[in-house]
Order: structure tokens, then sequence, then C-alpha cells
């Protein structure tokens, strides 16, 4: 027991080629652009308070211009629902409230498809709570 070594703390050898390998599937998902594309549906979390584009300074008519015009085109995007965006529902969420008709006319005359409950236990019992309120009572 006293003849063997402790070997916390020592590390395994590297081997190059196993590291490169790892490096190599890291990168490939990686992908640099060079032209910054805004998403105007996207909404930021916060501001960046260090960030240059977010620092005051003077700027001429035109970078102004383009400030606005952005400030515009983010504001349009956002007024827009995805009923502009989409012609029919994208998702399964969407299609509560899409559709604003209903797809058969109701005919409250038929009691085929027109069963209006008049009286339940709920509402038997809000109407004595209601009733037995001292404090509604004058």
């Amino acid at each position: 027991m006293g003849d063997k070594k402790c070997t916390f703390g020592v590390r395994m050898a590297i081997d190059i080629s196993m590291l490169n390998e790892i490096i190599y599937r890291e990168v490939k998902h990686f992908r640099n652009y060079k032209i910054y594309r805004p998403n105007f549906g996207a909404i930021p979390v916060a501001g960046k308070i260090a960030a240059a584009h977010d620092q005051l300074k003077t700027e001429s008519q035109q970078e102004a211009d383009k400030v606005e015009e952005y400030f515009h085109n983010v504001a349009q995007t956002r007024a827009e629902g995805p009923k502009t965006k989409f012609p029919e529902p994208a998702t399964e969420n969407q299609i509560y409230g899409w559709y604003e008709k209903p797809l058969m006319a109701l005919d409250r005359g038929d009691r085929r498809l027109y069963k209006p409950r008049r009286e339940s236990k709920d509402t038997k019992i809000d109407i004595v709570i209601l009733v037995s309120n001292p404090r509604r009572r004058h």
C-alpha cells in the first residue's frame, strides 16, 4: 500500500488528434456573418449598457433618419399580428381565435344545436350567497 502513488491531480496525456477532432466538431456548427440583419419580431430582454450602438453621441442627419426608419420598421412589424404574416394558422395554438366567424350560423330556435342551461348548482349557490350577504341588505 505504501508503494502506490496518489494519482489525484495528475493529468492524462493529451492526444492531439482527439483534441483536433473535438475542436472540429464544436466549430463546424458556428457561422460568422458579415452583415447584421435585425430580427424585428424579437423583443430584446434588456438594453446593453456598454454597447457602442446604444451610447449617446452626436450623429449626422442621415444617421438620425436611418435610426428613425429602423424604429418605424420595428413598430410596424410589432403592430402586425400573425394573420398578416401567414395565410392560415402556423401552429396549433394559433387556431384558437384565428377564425372569428363561426362555421355555421347559430339558430337559437333549433334545439338540436342550441341548449342553454337555465340553472345549475353553481348559479343557485351564487344566488344564495348574494342574498344572504348581510352587507348587501339595505
